[in-house]
């Protein structure tokens, strides 16, 4: 045991150089082309595509990674709470579009999905769980209701890999399609939130688009993640209606981010007590945390994996997606 500890320490040590040294070259990216006025992507998605290309060069331990991640990911969305202003996320017509185009998000993705799959032969359990990575929170969503509907291993990866391929093409196709339909930093905000797949994904789309976009694509997306406290429970009644309920009741338990309560609570502090100043120092030290977790979730992405994905859960999951982006962003232009 003792002598494994010096080389913990150095894969450590190496992980942390590794990762601090992207980041800060993602930063350092970002801050050029700010300077140049020109269009960036944002320090945290230049972040996630190093930490891609690193994958075949670098191999950072797993357990290394997800450490990491469930470290800094929490504090750095409780921190980008600071920068939501309640008051304006609920009133009048951002409140109800906001609403609106998460409904429409989630209803859409999960009802083309099941249909997709029954036209493409994908079994039931799969075509839910593909499903709720659309409509919820990308992989973290597929992995809580997993375990109810019974996926093995091989069929949890498969979805696991398109939704993370699907994430991918939306957290970058966001930014550049509001920029070129001309959508406002709200309106922009709104749909990343609502049709980009993982937390993370969505705060970066938020933080390329700018102004007030960082924060609504914050609230709308962590809106959506609540989505788990209704999902988690139907795939559980759903399996038990399909005959694929597991017997180990632990695996029905929801996997509920705990940093919802804290993101709540910064945006209330910020909205009612806190000086506009500091809470917007805040924000910008949670967007500055956000950059190490993109690149821990890049470089986490197996790219051979992501190429033998291809088929009917592909074309599942990227009809549904492509539907979900339509169809939000036709709503925010009816309602904004």
């Amino acid at each position: 045991m003792i002598s494994s500890r010096p080389g913990e320490s150095l894969i450590r040590t190496r992980t942390v150089f590794v990762i601090t040294t992207v980041s800060l070259l993602a930063i350092l990216i970002d801050s050029v082309l700010d300077s140049q006025d020109l269009f960036s992507l944002g320090a945290g998605t230049f972040g996630f595509l190093i930490g891609l290309l690193l994958t075949s060069f670098i191999a950072i331990e797993s357990s290394e990674r997800k450490y990491a991640i469930d470290s800094i990911l929490p504090a750095s969305i409780v921190l980008l709470g600071f920068g939501l202003d309640i008051a304006l996320l609920s009133s009048g017509d951002l409140g109800v579009a906001g609403l609106a185009s998460i409904l429409i998000a989630i209803t859409v993705a999960f009802i083309t999905t099941m249909i997709m799959g029954k036209i493409l032969g994908i079994d039931t359990p799969q075509s839910f769980a593909l499903g709720a990575g659309g409509a919820i929170c990308g992989t973290s969503a597929v992995l809580a209701v997993a375990p109810s509907l019974r996926l093995g291993a091989a069929k949890t990866g498969a979805i696991v890999a398109v939704v993370n391929l699907l994430g991918l093409a939306t957290f970058l196709s966001v930014p550049i399609l509001a920029h070129l339909l001309g959508m406002s930093d709200q309106t922009a905000g709104i749909w990343a939130g609502s049709t980009v797949h993982a937390v993370p994904q969505a705060i970066a789309a938020g933080e390329a688009l700018g102004g007030d976009a960082l924060s609504l694509a914050s609230g709308t997306k962590l809106t959506r993640v609540l989505g788990l406290l209704v999902v988690v429970p139907i795939a559980s009644f759903f399996a038990e209606h399909e005959g694929t309920t597991s017997k180990d009741e632990g695996s029905k338990k929801s996997n509920i981010p705990l940093f919802l309560p804290g993101f709540i609570i910064a945006s209330i502090l910020a909205t009612t007590l806190m000086p506009v100043q500091i809470a917007t120092q805040l924000e910008d030290f949670g967007s500055i945390l956000m950059v190490p977790v993109l690149v821990l979730i890049g470089s986490s992405i197996d790219l051979k994996e992501l190429a033998g994905a291809a088929g009917p859960i592909l074309w599942a999951g990227a009809t549904s997606t492509i539907i979900v982006m339509s169809s939000t962003a036709l709503a925010l232009a009816m309602l904004m």
